[in-house]
């Protein structure tokens, strides 16, 4: 299971609600390049596959494929201030061989 923080589930929320996005749900994907980096990309979509998981995650409409969701288990997607003014979302995942877990 993957956790969003409430910050993001906020955004995510707020998008979803506009006219454009009406009907989709989160897509959330994580792929691994350049050897073991894994890179993670977040967009709306309406298209679900027999390879896909649908989720409720804090409210929040979530599909991953069900390869994603294997190495994004246990992972939270947040939402912060990474400098002033400057928001971000970020994946902490355990299973990320960069990952490094969060001093705060």
């Amino acid at each position: 299971m993957i956790k969003i923080s409430p910050a993001a589930a906020s955004i995510f929320r707020k998008e979803i609600e506009k006219k454009e996005n009406k009907g989709f749900k989160l897509r959330i994907a994580v792929m691994k390049k350049d050897g073991n980096n894994f890179h993670y990309a977040l967009g709306f979509d309406d298209n679900i596959t027999s390879n896909d998981e649908a989720l409720n995650v804090d409210g929040v409409e979530v599909i991953m494929s069900k390869a994603s969701l294997e190495v994004c288990s246990g992972m939270t997607v947040d939402y912060v201030e990474m400098e002033k003014g400057q928001f971000n979302f970020i994946f902490l995942n355990p299973k990320d061989p960069n990952y490094v877990e969060p001093k705060e």
